[in-house]
This record gives structure tokens, sequence and C-alpha cells, in this order.
């Protein structure tokens, strides 16, 4: 099985790419025999149906590139160094970053709630083999789709599609929380007036947005951009609670409205910057 899923439209009519490497929900018996934790559990790690939210961007005219395993089993959003020694035997060669002391490196060692994923440490076999099998290929077909999209259009716009959990925002704004956060590693992934542009029209169609706060672009917005060479990378951050039950994990009466006002926004977007 291929690890991700890759919706094409009939003709890529626009230089606009969408990425969701942290939606995917298959979870193998041999995954689930490694761990005492709950499917439930497994997936408060989950960017719970943001593959599904995006998904009609397709009839838009841009491809869409998903991940169909967890971000629990293996992190497409890392370095492929971050490997965690706390997790893995016989490590010799490692990035120590602060996710990986945190325990969420390329292969997690925790989830959301910092619950610690694994009954036994890991092989180094075993993270090689989610690396080769995942990992890597998923990383060769969204190369391959910049370098396509880039060589048609001299231009690539990747919005790299996440949920945020609403312990995630802050306290001090739970009345009101920010539903929307934009990531351009503060300006360094993207033209200021493409990040601007993608602000004001989801403001307009009813999203309280906000840029770079809390979040502001994970490893493939920072390794992907370039915008000297006219690749810019946008992180989308999309409050999970307005569009789905959280602890139900399912989606809410919300999800179809949700949705529109996401597609009206990025439509608006597309035309903007078609070519």
């Amino acid at each position: 099985m291929k690890p991700y899923k890759l919706s094409l439209p009939l003709n890529q009519t626009n230089c606009v790419l969408f990425n969701s490497p942290h939606s995917g929900s298959v979870y193998t018996n041999k995954f689930m025999q490694l761990t005492d934790l709950s499917l439930s559990t497994l997936r408060s790690s989950e960017d719970l149906f943001v593959d599904e939210l995006f998904s009609p961007v397709v009839d838009l005219g841009s491809p869409m590139l998903s991940a169909k395993f967890p971000r629990s089993f293996i992190d497409l959003n890392r370095d492929c160094e971050e490997l965690d020694p706390l997790l893995i035997d016989d490590v010799t060669a490692y990035k120590d970053t602060l996710k990986v002391s945190a325990g969420l490196g390329v292969i997690p060692r925790v989830v959301a709630d910092q619950t610690p994923i694994y009954k036994h440490r890991l092989s180094i076999d075993d993270a090689t083999e989610r690396l080769q099998d995942i990992y890597f290929p998923y990383h060769e077909k969204l190369k391959s789709l910049i370098n396509q999209t880039e060589a048609s259009f001299k231009k690539v716009i990747l919005l790299d599609c996440h949920s945020m959990p609403m312990s995630s925002v802050n306290l001090s704004r739970k009345k009101d929380p920010v539903e929307v956060v934009l990531g351009d590693c503060f300006g360094r992934s993207c033209e200021h007036e493409i990040v601007l542009e993608l602000k004001n029209l989801l403001i307009e169609v009813g999203f309280k947005v906000s840029l770079n706060n809390p979040f502001s672009g994970g490893f493939i917005t920072k390794n992907y951009a370039s915008p000297i060479n006219n690749i810019h990378v946008v992180q989308i951050e999309i409050l999970r609670s307005i569009y789905s039950d959280e602890k139900q994990q399912l989606k809410n009466s919300e999800f179809s409205k949700t949705q529109k006002k996401v597609i009206d926004a990025i439509k608006e977007f597309i035309k903007r910057f078609a070519d």
C-alpha cells in the first residue's frame, strides 16, 4: 500500500498545491500490538478530517497529497534524522531538537497529551523500515509535485494543512479564540503579499486569523520553501473544535459550513495567484 493518497484534478490549472501530512488514520494490527493505548488516545495526535476538509480543492484545479498512516506512527512533518534515543535502540546519529526532547520526533514517543505510546523500546530496524516504507516515498512524491508545478507555472505555492486542538489556543483567548493560524516562518517561507492575501481572504469569510502565533511553521514549511526561487510555503492550522467534536473524534454539525468557508477563501486565493 502506498503511504499517501494523491488526489489529482483532471487538469492542474494553477500553481497552488495542498498537503495534509497529519490526517492519516490507517492503524495497522502490528502497530496496535506495540502499544497499550486505545485507538481514541492514539488518534488524539491526528489532524482530524483535515484531508476531507480541504478535499474540494481538487475541483479547483489543484493537486492534494495526504498521509495514510497516522502521525503517532510516523511524523512526516519532521526531519528524518529527528530520531529519539529514548525510544529507539542503537541510534548513533540524530538531531537533538526540542521536538525530539519532547518525545515528538519523526517516530513519536508520546501522543498529544504526553502519554507514552509504546510498551517497549523500538529497534533501529523498526525505525529504518518506517522511514524507507513511508517517510521517504511520501517526501519524494511531495518533491515531484513541487518540481512538476514549478516546471509548468514557474511558481509554487504549497499550503501545508493542519488542525490545532483547543488546548493549543492561548487560555486568555478561549472566549474568542483564534480559529486559523497561518505560519510563514516569520516571513522566511513565503512572500508577504501571498500570506497577507490568504489571511485577508480567510478573515473575509468569517475566520479569526493569526499569523505565526502560536505556530510559525514546521519542517515541511521550512524545508521546501525557497521564495528566492518562487517556491512559497504557508502552514495552515485550523481550530479542530469548529468543525469536529474533539473528544468523540467525529465531525460536528458545523463541518460543512466550515468547509465551505475554507473553500470559498481558497477559491478566491487561487484566482489571484493562478499563474
